[in-house]
């Protein structure tokens, strides 16, 4: 008598994909067969399909608990469990006895335990990719946890500074919250090796003013949070930016340090002002690849309120007393209640191909954030339904117009 398990997920792996956990066993003859996947708390019992296989997808199971944790928002560095889930199962087998369905003692196998974080693949990804292909952190070319990458945005000084085409260029306001997420530095991922988080800022002359890093963790049922925009850095002192006209951010293997291994792209943040015409909207949002990716819509923008009323006809008239009577103030129609929907409408400066792109991952995502200038966030829904792309071969420069519902109801 005895379990197999024949596929499994990798150890380490995004939870938006198809994670299988395939089993057989040899007494699938037995009447009344199935299955008995056990994950502790709970059990799934699967009957076998017409391969005598057992297969179940733990993703949806799993999936919809993850979230990541909107009080990190101002942090300097931390970990986010919330976003990772640990998954631990046996597979045993049972039968009907006697016409009772019984667990055997016997035939059972445990799976590797599974960490699976909130990324997603797509269907043209294929069935169970490496996770190291793209979450790996092992050389200046991978990327973290942001949709972000060399294309999304320009930075028109960088070539007269003598920086790098190929670094992720980013702008940040004194004032703006945000975060960089990276994988656990666990052993799990393959052709992963970093541990620190190396920041480095300049001034206007490009000298170098400080450096300094953040020791990442290694615990597999973690991601790794690192303050990356200028509130965070500025306010938990993670490197002096006095003076700084812009600052660095790259994940690596200490050696001696200073000196260490790049093991991810490099992030550029650089300032820029406020636009004093208009009050800014920025926007946090869950990506696709496991973190949270920033916007600011610097141009107009407008509040709204939708009312819905629930209405009924009162009757006019003191019908259950002992004298029939009426006030010229009674109400005849009524509002039984009354629900406010708050929403706004907000508007960005020009953007670029790269940053369409990086916009249509805000518009699907189902955990937006409005970023108050206090660290402070407020849930909000989008509620455009169309996106469209605009390609700026034909030299048209375009701004993005979204609108917005605030999740929270005005009153209680």
């Amino acid at each position: 008598m005895a379990i197999t398990i024949d596929d499994q997920p990798y150890e380490y792996t995004p939870v938006g994909q198809r994670l299988m956990l395939v089993a057989s066993s040899t007494n699938v003859a037995n009447a009344g067969f199935r299955f008995v996947f056990d994950f502790g708390s709970f059990t799934v019992n699967v009957q076998p399909n017409a391969q005598n296989k057992g297969m179940l997808d733990l993703a949806p199971i799993f999936r919809e608990a993850l979230f990541h944790e909107p009080s990190l928002i101002t942090t300097a560095f931390d970990v986010d469990q919330k976003s990772v889930a640990s998954i631990t199962c046996v597979v045993r087998e049972g039968w009907l006895v006697d016409g009772v369905f019984e667990i055997s003692g016997t035939g059972e196998a445990a799976i590797n335990d599974v960490y699976a974080f909130l990324a997603e693949y797509q269907v043209a990804d294929g069935y169970k990719p490496k996770p190291e292909y793209r979450y790996g952190l092992i050389d200046i070319f991978k990327y973290v946890m942001s949709e972000r990458t060399t294309d999304t945005h320009k930075w028109s000084e960088a070539a007269v500074r003598g920086l790098s085409s190929d670094y992720v260029y980013i702008p940040t306001r004194v004032a703006d919250y945000g975060l960089l997420y990276a994988p656990s530095s666990t052993t799990l991922l393959a052709d992963s090796d970093f541990d620190i988080a190396v920041y480095s800022s300049y001034d206007n002359d490009d000298v170098l003013i400080d450096t300094k890093f953040l020791t990442m963790d290694n615990d597999p049922s973690i991601v790794n949070v690192v303050g990356a925009f200028y509130a965070n850095v500025a306010v938990n002192g993670i490197v002096d930016l006095t003076g700084a006209k812009y600052y660095t951010i790259q994940f690596g293997k200490e050696i001696a340090f200073p000196v260490y291994t790049p093991a991810s792209r490099m992030y550029c943040f650089y300032l820029v002002d406020d636009d004093c015409r208009f009050d800014n909207v920025r926007l946090g949002w869950t990506n696709t690849c496991g973190g949270t990716d920033y916007f600011n819509f610097t141009k107009k923008s407008e509040l709204s309120f939708n009312y819905d009323r629930k209405q009924y006809q009162k009757i006019v008239g003191s019908y259950n007393e002992s004298t029939f009577d009426f006030n010229t103030y009674d109400r005849g129609m009524t509002d039984r209640y009354v629900t406010t929907t708050k929403g706004l409408q907000i508007n960005s400066d020009w953007v670029s191909v790269g940053e369409f792109q990086l916009l249509q991952t805000l518009c699907r995502s189902n955990d937006v954030f409005i970023i108050n200038d206090d660290g402070t966030m407020t849930p909000v829904l989008i509620d455009t339904q169309n996106f469209v792309i605009k390609d700026e071969r034909y030299s048209k420069l375009y701004n993005v117009t979204l609108n917005l519902k605030y999740s929270q109801p005005v009153g209680l």
